[in-house]
């Protein structure tokens, strides 16, 4: 109740008035200094008591993967420490979506098969937006695919490619600057199913 009163008292006058033509009873407003210090403080509370971005992300299932046929029919779920356990790669390049050169950082998808024994001929990678691309195993192991979980040391958040981008070491090797790797170049993954 204590809390209700102290942001009642954070209200216009004409909410307090509202309130008591309810029969709610209001104390007087508090002078200015007193309401930064209330609002400064509920700053504070929310900040320490919410999660950082790190943590929400590490708890929450980011990627599923479903291996089909070959009697190997597996579904896992990653979150980002479990993908952060993994073999890391790092390189910088430009993007046709990007201004200028980024970083980009994950694990790349020779070594998550890898690490995880998965073994197939074709993925099909979803996106959150349902976003669909089939891709030979073997083409996008030789381009370099990245599943990248940073970008400039940063997690991206889903508002920026993320949780996971495949990306391309596109500056490096001219030959994925075309049509084909771009629309590989598969954001906000959800998904990959293994064939």
């Amino acid at each position: 109740m204590k809390i209700i009163h102290n942001l009642i008292k954070l209200l216009t006058i004409r909410d307090q008035q509202r309130l008591m033509d309810t029969g709610f009873v209001v104390e007087p407003r508090p002078p200015m200094q007193t309401r930064r210090q209330t609002l400064l403080i509920l700053s504070a509370l929310l900040v320490t008591t919410f999660p950082t971005t790190r943590d929400a992300y590490s708890a929450d299932p980011i990627l599923k993967i479903n291996v089909m046929g070959s009697g190997q029919d597996t579904n896992v779920v990653l979150d980002l420490d479990a993908i952060d356990r993994m073999p890391r790669t790092s390189f910088s390049t430009t993007t046709p979506w990007h201004k200028g050169v980024t970083e980009f950082s994950g694990v790349s998808l020779k070594d998550l098969l890898a690490t995880m024994k998965f073994s197939g001929k074709k993925l099909q990678i979803i996106a959150l937006n349902d976003y669909e691309v089939e891709a030979s195993v073997t083409e996008l192991e030789a381009a370099g695919a990245l599943l990248a979980t940073r970008q400039d040391g940063i997690i991206m958040p889903v508002s920026d490619k993320g949780p996971i981008f495949i990306v391309f070491p596109f500056d490096s090797r001219p030959e994925l600057q075309h049509q084909s790797y771009y629309s590989r170049a598969v954001w906000q993954v959800a998904e990959i199913n293994i064939r």
